[in-house]
């Protein structure tokens, strides 16, 4: 989801701080949801509350990799005016 997100925004002449908004925001889930759920339904010692808390570890040194990615790959956004879809 991440790649097309943002392939889909620089092939679509999106500016760089749309592409990697919407690609950023895009690719977060929502863990604290998730947690509630889980430990609403089966308690705090249930095995799927458990899982649902190993997610955010997960998602941070994800999107700490995706800001690198974005900001490596800026400089292929510049686009000349007539080339930018309004």
């Amino acid at each position: 989801m991440i790649t097309w997100t943002y392939l889909l925004g620089y092939f679509l002449g999106w500016k760089y701080e749309s592409a990697i908004d919407t690609t950023i925001i895009g690719s977060s889930s929502h863990f604290e949801v998730a947690i509630a759920v889980a430990v609403t339904l089966y308690g705090i010692g249930s095995g799927a509350a458990l899982a649902t808390v190993i997610g955010p570890l997960l998602e941070v040194p994800l999107m700490l990799s995706l800001v690198k990615l974005g900001l490596r790959t800026r400089k292929y956004f510049p686009r000349k005016k007539s080339q930018v879809v309004q």
